[in-house]
């Protein structure tokens, strides 16, 4: 993490998941945000820009971690980001609601020795459960400032931004260093010393949170120091040391110390927090509700029934609106403004159907399903429902090779596959991350969800729609089964923490849904436009017919389609959008059953839905899983969607 130029000042969020870093980092940044994969990961970052006091901050969202100790990836990186980017300032988001399970973290990042301000968040819920927590004496104890906060609704946001800013400037460090068992502490200042006699000092870690991270054998500081000199003789010091402490406890150094951690962290929970009996609370009996087996999955249920049938009749008045009046005002002003600036006929008709008859695709069939979807997968986010999900799905998962953590990113497949199966990686084996990626990749994403309900749905019927929706469902389970009863290994159990129902956010909501449009309104509507225009272009040349004619005993024969809807079902392997924007495209008509019958339509959807997966999918499941996996899993899917489409049209025709 580079200063840049135009920075003044560099600013992370760090935290456990779940105490409202994003909220935070929202309001102080608005929308105007940069969304990046750390280099040489998968882990994305999300950084904003805020100028304030005539300084540049760059402010830093850093993925969730317990410790500095994890050795998941996202978690590494949080670190790798403190550590190696030597923040002027990190701002610690703690749970209120959590304050002694926050403070492990915490204690840690003060021993860092970075300046630093602790942020009591979602202070409101604390009180509701009836816990008081004295700021003040807080930071005495810690030796940093400290501020409450309710970050979703902004308040002491400000305060909170502006004391980090002034503790950056004034490059104010922890003011006190916490202690742990006087045996523990004996061990960490004789190799404290060793460290400063043979190491070079030439990182911007103290001796004493250098010596502790060696005892706990972290590997990340192991290899830091191996290859410098005097590093062999630090690294045997740590090894001695550390077996010291096992004699003399019986466990693990790492575990020991981080019990002396947890200890540390109860006793100042307990002296700067103050209980009273509180009531029982709405959001309580709703939380029971939602994870009890008996009203679990109802809930569950009807909140999947409820998400469909308001993706179906929004999204469908949405595309009827937007088709009429774009067939009304926009195409005809389209086509007469291609007709006077083009010179030739033929430049005008590639104009009118890659760009006129493209755009009306995107805006009129594609945007309105995607956008109430990432709507609606904003609100259960903020709502905190999803972990409830997974946690009713533990034992149904178990059947198909996965627990219920595992839904999670299977439900964020439903926005895009290619986060989803980058979401495995919370999954603790590779026969699970196999299995779950496999199944996400025929979880219809909101590309596909659009195909199917702006063609099934729109076109034909909701009950039609609902039916590929099963079809596809019943295959996930199917397949699952099939690889659990296959592939070698057990379902291992789930341990998850499941965050307080809250009341979600408009401007979350919307910030959410921004971030996530921005990203098909700037990466996928030029790729659907120039896709349009070269169907166009070989479809006014005719050198549409050289590609189709090879491939009509698949798309004919086989699946009793157009000949033409080959080329959009080539390109959705690009854009999955694409196989919707192009084929309205491809025939000059935005109107379905123009060109198709109803079960041509029915069948395209289930195809689209189910065959081989994008290409952004494809090239994560290679990175994730390796090539060979990804090519088998590709093949399987192409077999189900051409098996599962030709047997659908076949038995129609009987």
């Amino acid at each position: 993490m580079e200063k840049r130029k135009d920075t003044d000042i560099v600013m992370v969020l760090a935290g456990n998941s779940n105490v409202g870093k994003s909220a935070f980092f929202h309001q102080i940044t608005g929308a105007d945000v940069i969304v990046s994969n750390f280099p040489g990961t998968t882990v994305e970052l999300v950084e904003g820009k805020v100028v304030y006091d005539n300084s540049t901050v760059r402010v830093i969202d850093l993925p969730g971690t317990y410790s500095l100790g994890s050795v998941a990836e996202d978690e590494l990186v949080a670190r790798k980001m403190i550590l190696e980017g030597k923040p002027d300032v990190i701002v610690n988001i703690v749970d209120s609601t959590n304050l002694e399970r926050n403070l492990f973290l915490t204690l840690q990042l003060i021993g860092l020795n970075f300046p630093m301000v602790v942020v009591l968040n979602m202070y409101d819920e604390a009180l509701r459960k009836g816990v008081r927590i004295d700021a003040a004496r807080l930071s005495k104890k810690l030796g940093v400032p400290v501020v409450h906060t309710v970050a979703v609704r902004g308040e002491n946001v400000l305060k909170a931004f502006e004391t980090a800013i002034d503790v950056a400037k004034k490059r104010e460090r922890p003011r006190k260093i916490i202690r742990m068992g006087k045996d523990l502490e004996d061990i960490i200042a004789k190799l404290a010393k060793i460290i400063e006699r043979n190491l070079a000092r030439d990182f911007d870690v103290p001796t004493r949170a250098l010596a502790i991270r060696l005892l706990e054998g972290d590997a990340y500081f192991i290899d830091l120091i191996s290859s410098k000199r005097g590093g062999e003789k630090v690294l045997k010091s740590a090894e001695k040391f550390a077996l010291e402490i096992m004699k003399r406890h019986g466990e693990a150094a790492a575990l020991r110390i981080a019990r002396e951690r947890h200890g540390i962290a109860n006793v100042i929970a307990n002296e700067v927090s103050s209980y009273a009996l509180a009531k029982p609370t709405v959001t309580d009996r709703l939380s029971r509700l939602t994870t009890e087996i008996k009203t679990g999955v109802p809930i569950m249920i009807a909140v999947f029934a409820g998400l469909l049938f308001t993706l179906l009749y929004v999204g469908g008045f949405l595309e009827g609106l937007i088709v009429d009046n774009y067939a009304k005002f926009v195409s005809p002003a389209l086509r007469g403004f291609f007709a006077s600036i083009s010179p030739e006929e033929s430049i005008a008709r590639i104009l009118d159907i890659g760009v006129n008859m493209g755009l009306e695709g995107i805006l009129a069939v594609m945007f309105p399903y995607i956008l109430v979807f990432f709507v609606l997968l904003a609100i259960l986010e903020d709502v905190g429902y999803l972990p409830r999900m997974a946690f009713v799905m533990d034992s149904a998962m178990h059947k198909i090779g996965l627990h219920g953590r595992a839904v999670v990113p299977m439900l964020g497949g439903f926005g895009c596959n290619v986060p989803a199966i980058m979401g495995t990686r919370v999954l603790t084996s590779k026969r699970e991350r196999f299995i779950a990626s496999f199944l996400i990749t025929m979880v219809p994403c909101s590309a596909r969800t659009a195909v199917i309900l702006g063609t099934v749905g729109f076109f034909i019927g909701v009950k039609y729609a609902l039916m590929i929706y099963g079809i596809i469902l019943l295959l996930i389970f199917i397949v699952g089964w099939t690889l659990n009863r296959i592939l070698p290994g057990r379902v291992s159990g789930m341990v998850m923490e499941m965050p307080p129902l809250r009341m979600p956010m408009g401007r979350a909501i919307l910030f959410k849904t921004w971030v996530r449009m921005k990203s098909f309104v700037y990466f996928a509507t030029p790729l659907l436009l120039l896709g349009s225009l070269l169907i166009a272009v070989l479809q006014v040349s005719g050198l549409i017919y050289g590609i189709v004619a090879p491939l009509a005993p698949l798309t004919v024969g086989l699946l009793g389609l157009p000949p033409l809807t080959i080329i959009p079902l080539l390109y959705g392997f690009i854009r999955k959008e694409g196989a919707l924007v192009l084929l309205t495209a491809i025939f000059g008509s935005s109107d379905l059953t123009a060109f198709m019958s109803p079960i041509q339509i029915f069948v395209y959807a289930l195809v689209v839905a189910i065959y081989v997966p994008c290409a952004a999918t494809i090239a994560i499941l290679g990175r994730e899983l390796g090539w060979k996996n990804a090519v088998l899993i590709s093949v399987c899917t192409f077999l189900l969607a051409v098996i599962l489409g030709g047997a659908v049209y076949h038995l129609s025709v009987l």
